[in-house]
């Protein structure tokens, strides 16, 4: 297998994504974060017109997370109002590369470093942190599945404290916007499907970034499975993807 060199992504499609779900989303996200998804692709924006000679910092931080409207009960199966309040909390930090020297204007962006995805729930009544977890992609010497998911509680009871790294749970989510997504549909396990489920340019839109992407990380993954020479776990556990993994 040749040597990991990071993960390709497409400058307008990730631009896109923020846009779409920004208008998806509007109305789960509380006033608060007001102006996040437009700093999240302004920052981005800037990225695209940098220098190529250095790693760049995407993120958007946990002093100004984008944060979802209370939950009354609505992350039941039933979806209904009536239990505990809670909302959730999504910040991320991608290191990122521009690839092409001496190009203004970058076309594509590489991902190669620290990529996580942080999704917390809190409580409305105390405002305390009551579950959280990541999504993550993992770079050149990280152990464990590629692309994964983690579990951090941080609890007091000593449940998966911040210096256990296991266990890293095999995941197909991977962007921000992937992360936003997933924490709508737990939360308002009705709303949110509802939402999604209307046609418009913006829901298409998502649906097909997201769709391209997934069946791309699934093929990779179902390759890695049937050609493996150990057990299959094993081969997708140790696997590193190509650079053009996630590209048609």
């Amino acid at each position: 297998m040749s040597e990991y060199t990071g993960i390709k992504f497409s400058y307008e499609s990730m631009l896109n994504e923020i846009r779409r779900m920004q208008k998806l989303a509007d109305v789960f996200l509380a006033s608060e974060c007001d102006g996040v998804l437009e700093a999240c692709f302004s920052n981005l924006e800037n990225i695209r017109n940098s220098t190529s000679d250095r790693t760049h910092l995407w993120e958007l931080s946990e002093g100004w997370p984008i944060q979802t409207v209370d939950s009354r009960g609505e992350y039941r199966a039933s979806g209904r109002d009536g239990g505990a309040p809670v909302y959730g909390l999504l910040c991320f930090r991608w290191e990122i590369k521009n690839p092409e020297r001496g190009r203004r204007r970058q076309k594509d962006f590489h991902l190669f470093g620290e990529a996580t995805t942080s999704l917390k729930i809190v409580s409305r009544e105390s405002n305390k942190l009551i579950a959280q977890w990541q999504i993550e992609a993992g770079d050149a010497s990280s152990p464990g599945c590629h692309f994964h998911s983690a579990v951090n509680q941080y609890g007091d009871d000593g449940l998966f404290p911040e210096w256990l790294k296991v266990p890293r749970l095999p995941s197909v989510l991977l962007t921000p916007m992937d992360g936003l997504e997933f924490l709508l549909g737990e939360l308002f396990q009705l709303r949110w499907p509802q939402a999604v489920s209307e046609e418009s340019e913006d829901r298409n839109s998502w649906a097909k970034s997201q769709r391209d992407r997934l069946s791309n990380l699934l093929s990779w993954k179902l390759g890695i499975v049937r050609e493996s020479e150990t057990t299959p776990w094993m081969a997708l556990k140790k696997a590193k993807p190509e650079l053009d993994v996630l590209m048609e």
